[in-house]
């Protein structure tokens, strides 16, 4: 993702679950039931938020892992051309790079 919608998705969560509440409030005249609906709503609330950091940690994850792996490929292009063709480093770091 090009933007950190982080925040945007906490406040949105909050949101929402505020709006609940008071629904809820306004809606049941038990507090047990009022409870209820505000732990039911909290409950899929976070986990979708929960959802929605796992997903982004688990993509930069796999960017971050992805340029190291471009780095070392480059790194041992580089120890390659410089050897001597028929070297055994040259042979090594050639099969490493296919």
């Amino acid at each position: 993702m090009s933007k950190n919608y982080g925040f945007l998705t906490v406040l949105a969560g909050l949101s929402a679950l505020a709006v609940i509440a008071v629904a809820a409030v306004w809606r049941y005249p038990n507090t047990s039931d009022v409870t209820a609906v505000i732990t039911a709503a909290g409950t899929v609330i976070g986990t979708v938020v929960g959802a929605f950091f796992g997903v982004n940690a688990a993509s930069a994850g796999r960017v971050k892992a992805e340029e190291s792996r471009d780095q070392a490929t480059a790194a041992l292009v580089k120890v390659a051309t410089k050897a001597d063709e028929d070297s055994d480093v040259a042979k090594a770091a050639m099969e490493g790079v296919r």
